[in-house]
């Protein structure tokens, strides 16, 4: 059952979460020192609101996320390559609406060289397992800017549906306001997911 104290319910599943090949880590501030260096390639940060290209940019972007960890409004992981324990990366869960049993996946970033590794979708199983199957959740929600094709191909992938475009709906790095796609997926829909798009995990 979900109760309405945010914290408590955090204190309960706010855990770390992994498979053979990584470990999603509740956030540290000893995780965003070591995460300054990946920031440097400016190719990571195209699609983010703010261009996060400068370490102290992303120490203090990464540190809001943990702020807003904190005060229940998220839950942000560290994303650790078990091969080598290194920090390279991070995701959240934010928008989350317990009552109504809602919640969005994103604020999501891997350093360069495992863009296209193959990471991100463990990321993503790990998280819609444990929204699903722990947290009891109805609703969960995928966004980002309707000109990233990379990312919504990536979601196409793990079985999202594309619900809609809210038009002009933030603005971005050079002054662009963008249009945000939504993405979901239901708990109704998840088994079919984890036993198709999942299934060799």
């Amino acid at each position: 059952m979900f109760s309405l104290d945010k914290k408590e319910e955090m204190k309960e599943w706010y855990v770390t979460l992994e498979d053979q090949k990584i470990e999603l880590i509740p956030i540290t501030s000893d995780h965003i020192k070591e995460m300054r260096n990946l920031s440097s390639d400016s190719d990571i940060w195209t699609w983010y609101t703010e261009d996060l290209t400068n370490p102290d940019a992303l120490e203090k972007w990464m540190t809001q996320r943990h702020l807003e960890t904190k005060k229940g409004a998220k839950m942000t992981y560290s994303v650790r390559l078990k091969s080598t324990n290194e920090i390279i990366g991070a995701t959240s869960y934010g928008n989350i609406d317990w009552e109504e049993k809602g919640i969005e996946i994103g604020w999501t970033w891997l350093g360069r060289k495992h863009i296209g590794s193959g990471i991100n979708k463990h990321m993503k199983f790990l998280m819609l397992r444990h929204a699903f199957e722990t947290m009891d959740i109805e609703r969960l929600e995928l966004r980002t800017d309707e000109k990233n094709l990379r990312s919504r191909r990536a979601m196409e992938k793990i079985g999202a549906t594309h619900d809609g475009t809210l038009r002009n709906h933030r603005s971005t790095q050079g002054g662009r306001r963008r249009n945000t796609v939504v993405y979901s997926i239901l708990k109704s829909e998840w088994l079919e997911v984890k036993n198709t798009i999942f299934k060799v995990f």
